[in-house]
Formats: structure tokens, sequence, C-alpha cells
């Protein structure tokens, strides 16, 4: 991993707009994210610069092709990384759990860490973005992480309902969630009963 990746999650002004706008509007051309963060004729060099910067530091990469008279252009969309730094600030979570859907289909892991992020909070979407800049990826121990990060907020009865309801639709997901759950459960009795 290198020293880029986990300098900062401070982004200049520019890369964030381009974060937001690509997790409000999916994938996209150089020239299409240009148009619509700089707002302005010229700025085309900032917002590639900008593009190729998200994509050294993996936030951002090449998704899908667009072919425009016979000329090919790279599309580009989030990463894991990228999806869970514009949660952090404020995208809308509906939306980047469709467009994850469309982008990536088979990752039903990140499809079900985005969908339970707005019942667990800042503190569980920045479980999740570390858990990435440390591993490269997410995987099953981290939605347990996850879910006891939004267990020490105050959180009701009918919100862990509602957080157990989603992960259903994620069989595996689920069952690794439950047995890690369990096995802190267990742990967390031992230690109450040394006291």
């Amino acid at each position: 991993m290198s020293k880029q990746e986990v300098k900062s999650n401070i982004l200049p002004p520019l890369q964030k707009r381009i974060i937001l706008h690509l997790a409000k509007s999916g994938a996209q051309t150089i020239n299409e994210t240009d148009k619509a963060v700089s707002g302005l004729e010229g700025h085309y060099k900032s917002s590639y610069t900008a593009l190729k910067t998200l994509e050294e530091k993996k936030l951002v990469k090449q998704t899908e092709i667009k072919t425009y008279r016979t000329i090919e252009y790279p599309r580009y969309w989030l990463t894991q990384a990228g999806i869970f730094f514009a949660l952090v600030e404020g995208a809308d979570a509906q939306t980047l759990l469709e467009r994850t859907t469309k982008t990536y289909p088979d990752d039903k892991t990140l499809q079900g860490i985005v969908e339970i992020s707005p019942l667990t909070g800042l503190e569980g979407l920045r479980i999740a973005l570390s858990a990435i800049q440390d591993k490269g990826k997410l995987d099953n121990s981290d939605m347990a992480r996850i879910l006891l990060a939004g267990a020490q907020r105050d959180v009701s009865i009918q919100q862990f309902k509602e957080l157990f309801r989603i992960l259903r639709k994620y069989p595996k997901d689920y069952e690794r969630t439950k047995k890690h759950i369990g096995q802190v459960s267990a742990l967390l009795a031992k230690l109450v009963s040394s006291f």
C-alpha cells in the first residue's frame, strides 16, 4: 500500500466535488465529469489531473467504455474506498446503493454495508473506509465490526431489527455476521464473569 493512500482522507475541493458528482451521477468520462464539476470552459486539464490523482489514490477506477464516433472513452466510477469516502462526505446512500448494485453486482458484502450505512452512522462508515485502506477490500469480519460500532451509539431495538432485516437479504453475510457477533457476545460474557 502506498503512503499516498494512507496519508490522509482529506481531499482538495475539486477531487471531493468529483467524488460526490460520480456518487450522484454514475460512471462518466473525464469530459462529462469536467463539464459537471467545473461548470467552466477550459478546465479540462485540472479535472483530468484531479481524476487521475483519485485513480492513483484508488478512490475511482475505469468501469466501462463509452464509444462515440468509433472512438472509445473510458468512464470512471468509485471504488469501494471511493464509495465510503462519498458516504462520509454526505452522498445519498440510496443513490449509491443503486449505482453500487449496477457497477458491482457480485459484491454482496459491499452492497449490504452500503445499504445499512444510514443506520450505522459515521463511525461505521469510517470503519469500512479504514478496513478498505488497510486490506484493500471489505471482508466478512468487517460487517460485525461495523454493526458493533453502531451499537455503541444510542441505537433502538427497532433500528437493530431493521439492520438485521437488511442483512437477511445477504444470506452469506448474515450468517457470518451472526457467527462473529455470537463470538463477541461469548467473549464479553467471559469478561463480565471475571469481574
